[in-house]
């Protein structure tokens, strides 16, 4: 497949895609990765510890996952 295809399969089928990176975003929150939840060397650090960027970044999975959920069955209809 070169990028065009890709490209094209993705414009598709944007679902997909958006189910499986909610996915990563909310089994890193849940299980505290460092390279989703860290915030040194931000410049807001000293504003949003790491427990509220968990649950930030928890809200934006199911987010990611409920909307490519509603996306699939429109696209079914």
């Amino acid at each position: 497949m070169n990028s065009e295809q890709i490209t094209a399969f993705l414009q598709e089928h944007w679902y997909i895609a958006s189910v499986l990176i909610g996915a990563v975003i909310l089994i890193g929150a849940i299980r505290k990765w460092n390279w989703l939840c860290d915030p040194t060397g931000t410049r807001d650090a000293h504003r949003h510890s790491r427990g509220y960027r968990r649950v930030v970044f928890f809200l934006l999975g199911v987010l990611l996952i409920v909307v490519s959920i509603w996306g699939f069955v429109l696209k079914l209809k």
